[in-house]
């Protein structure tokens, strides 16, 4: 007999990005507005949505504290490994191997565009569907 209820499991991802508060002079608005920049970046990736497309009234949240303002925003499906994310952990990567001296953060544009073309083109690589192995004509 079938049920008569369905039942789902959703997983509520959220993204936070915290901004230090100086308890005598507060947060540095060029750091909250970078935060919130990478933030709105982050959601219309994530989301899919083209970079001058509107966004939703709540889709970014602002959370200030005594100690740093959070700026997130939450997805509701499975987690997932955001460009900038990938191109951070390539360039520790390289810095622990003696290729980078610099974290990702200082190093010029060029080269974090660099970073972030090797990203996407392995996360890419991660969710196609890979190539049939070759199928040998010898017995």
């Amino acid at each position: 007999m079938p049920q008569p209820f369905t039942e789902r499991v959703i997983t509520v991802t959220r993204r936070e990005y915290a901004v230090p508060v100086d308890p005598a002079y507060g947060a540095l608005h060029a750091a909250v507005g970078k935060a919130w920049r990478a933030a709105e970046r982050a959601y219309r990736e994530t989301a899919g949505m083209p970079e001058n497309g509107a966004l939703a009234d709540n889709a970014i949240a602002f959370w200030p504290g005594e100690t740093e303002i959070v700026i997130s925003y939450e997805t509701d499906r499975p987690a997932t490994v955001a460009v900038e994310d990938a191109a951070r952990v390539l360039a520790a990567h390289d810095r622990l191997l003696g290729r980078q001296s610099a974290p990702y953060a200082q190093l010029p544009a060029a080269e974090q565009q660099q970073y972030l073309a090797s990203a996407r083109s392995v996360l890419a690589s991660l969710t196609t569907d890979p190539a049939p192995a070759p199928v040998d004509a010898q017995p």
